[in-house]
């Protein structure tokens, strides 16, 4: 008897229908994620003067993830990725010596459809998905650095920072490892890349405005926890 059950067991084990990844599934994931821009810049223009040998930067930033899944059927997935708002380092370059610019927080909700290739039953879960970005910029600040940079110019007050937000394409590669008693608790990890361009505005009181094209493109990493409904 112990072995038929130990035998019994083992194909449980195997053959992992109760763990499988079926229609109507909800996944929902969580985890540090963080935006690693790879960064072109424009060089500034102020008015229609263009800034030669200057570009902004923009520094790395984490969050918490928040990403949810509805599985279509047994190997196509609907993924929705939100977070909690990710805090940018605004820097420039080129004016003599690089000055903090500033910083500003986004949100990049994206939607995106996932391929599983793997069988339903597998433990470890690999997949790929192409989708759309939104990014929205907001509590953007001025650094006292720039402040002083552009009273040295002429500046009759502190300046003002705007960024315009951001659509475009996104792509990810991601895998699941599944773990507990009934293997519907899940390790994640998952790479993104986001098509992000935005315009970068500075109006500088008694000087004009200084704008910049910049291309963040970032890839973001995560690693976290999920649960399967």
């Amino acid at each position: 008897m112990k072995k038929m059950a130990f035998c019994c067991a083992l194909v449980s084990l195997v053959s992992g229908s109760a763990f499988a990844y079926e229609s109507g599934d909800l996944i929902l994931r969580s985890g540090a994620a963080t935006v690693s821009p790879e960064v072109s810049s424009s060089a500034l223009a102020l008015g229609d003067a263009t800034l030669d040998g200057t570009a902004a930067d923009v520094e790395n930033g984490t969050a918490l993830s928040l990403i949810g899944t509805y599985m279509l059927n047994n190997h196509w997935g609907l993924e929705v990725v939100a977070a909690t708002p990710f805090s940018h380092d605004l820097k420039v370059s080129g004016l003599g010596e690089t000055f903090d610019l500033g910083e500003t927080r986004h949100l990049p909700p994206t939607v995106l459809l996932q391929y599983y290739p793997l069988a339903p039953s597998s433990r470890v879960q690999p997949y790929v998905g192409v989708g759309l970005n939104y990014t929205v910029f907001f509590d953007e600040e001025i650094a006292a650095d720039a402040n002083d940079v552009f009273a040295t110019i002429g500046a009759t007050g502190k300046a003002e920072l705007s960024l315009k937000n951001s659509s475009g394409v996104a792509a990810e590669v991601g895998a699941d490892i599944a773990f507990g008693a009934d293997d519907r608790w899940l390790f994640n990890v998952a790479l993104w890349w986001m098509d992000i361009d935005t315009k970068a505005r500075v109006k500088v009181p008694g000087v004009g405005v200084v704008t910049a094209d910049v291309a963040l493109d970032p890839l973001v990493y995560t690693a976290g926890f999920g649960y399967r409904f």
